[in-house]
């Protein structure tokens, strides 16, 4: 099969895999873990044909690849713009722009009644300061403090192009230049990841940013990988914690791994040590006692099923951690390690929300963008 066929075919299952997700309904929680199961066991597989392939790259396809991500960038950028006309950015970004406000004025945004929800708890003392850590503060306070809740939106635009940035120099890294375009028009193609970053104002691209920063340097440069997993730690708890193993370089270099995981975590601190108790209730006790909602396959189930799913989802993250910690993995088993560790972490949360897509989602765009043009992706276009 030629090289353009199988982008286009690429282009396909991804699209259509990814409209499969955010289509299942509120309540059908079940459904969503079927999708999420089957994309989990057809990860090995886009391994095997990355490796296997033998297809050369045209120069229709570098065309096909260059114009497409042109287009699908434009109209990103086109619609991103329009929702600046009248944003309808949810909570997510509203208490965020709530907590930067807070931050400049002097207070701790988890000793304020910030989130007045309580993400569904209803305990007035406890569960209603900021719920997210102070990274994600500190990267959207610069432009939400000078544009207000329009602020969200435009660091999106940027993170946005991060993302796709680096989901290409991964996938660069893994096959070739060919498969780096594909794995951002494969990214950039998705009108899902637009509705959730430009129209309802998502923040979940901010850790997934310096995750993805993290696999691209995990091998060269072991330090900087680390203080990328500790500033994403330092955003929010997950996806980053799951992907703690998966960036891990090899023996020798860990040192410096640990270290800049503990540099990253340091813009806690202040915030943790101003408000101790305040802190821990927001980031760490809400996280535990959060109640499962609709969205999930877990609701109404039994304490000892949870329990045991749960498990089984440690079980593999702790499988994980011993393949890694034994050898270091090429970056393309990294990427495959790194998306099946939070898809079992999404798996057993207590929501399965769409926001939390955007975990996996750039490196599903990565593996599929390199099963598609092959190892042998990297050579010059006929």
């Amino acid at each position: 099969m030629s090289s353009t066929r199988r982008l286009i075919l690429a282009e396909l299952i991804f699209s259509l895999t990814v409209f499969a997700l955010q289509k299942v309904p509120r309540g059908w929680g079940g459904t969503t873990l079927i999708l999420v199961c089957l994309i989990m066991a057809a990860l090995p597989l886009s391994l095997m044909l990355k490796r296997g392939s033998a297809a050369s790259p045209s120069r229709s396809t570098g065309t096909l690849l260059t114009w497409g991500i042109a287009v699908v960038a434009a109209a990103q950028l086109a619609f991103a713009i329009a929702m600046l006309v009248k944003p309808k950015v949810l909570d997510i970004g509203e208490t965020t722009l709530a907590a930067a406000l807070a931050t400049v004025a002097g207070h701790n945004a988890y000793a304020l009644p910030i989130d007045a929800a309580g993400g569904g708890i209803t305990d007035a003392d406890r569960f209603h300061g900021y719920k997210y850590l102070p990274m994600m503060i500190i990267i959207y306070a610069p432009l939400s403090l000078a544009l207000g809740i329009r602020g969200i939106i435009v660091t999106n635009i940027v993170l946005q192009a991060l993302t796709a940035a680096l989901a290409r120099s991964i996938a660069e890294l893994i096959a070739g230049r060919f498969a780096g375009l594909a794995a951002a028009l494969l990214y950039l193609s998705l009108p899902f990841v637009a509705h959730q970053v430009f129209t309802r104002g998502v923040t979940d691209l901010a850790p997934v940013v310096l995750l993805l920063a993290a696999l691209r340097f995990a091998d060269e440069r072991p330090g900087y990988a680390g203080l990328m997993v500790g500033l994403s730690i330092a955003t929010k708890l997950i996806p980053g914690i799951a992907m703690l193993p998966c960036a891990l370089p090899a023996r020798g270099q860990r040192r410096r791994y640990a270290l800049g995981v503990l540099s990253g975590l340091l813009p806690i601190v202040p915030f943790a040590a101003t408000a101790p108790g305040a802190f821990a209730d927001n980031v760490v006790l809400f996280n535990l006692v959060r109640p499962i909602d609709d969205t999930s396959w877990l609701l109404g189930l039994s304490p000892l099923a949870m329990a045991g799913a749960r498990a089984a989802a440690v079980a593999l993250l702790a499988a994980i951690a011993v393949r890694i910690w034994l050898r270091a993995p090429h970056l393309d088993e990294r990427c495959l390690l790194a998306a099946l560790a939070i898809l079992a972490v999404f798996a057993v949360g207590p929501g399965m929300h769409h926001n939390y897509y955007l975990w996996f989602l750039p490196l599903l765009a990565i593996l599929g963008a390199s099963a598609a043009m092959g190892a042998s992706a990297a050579a010059s276009p006929r």
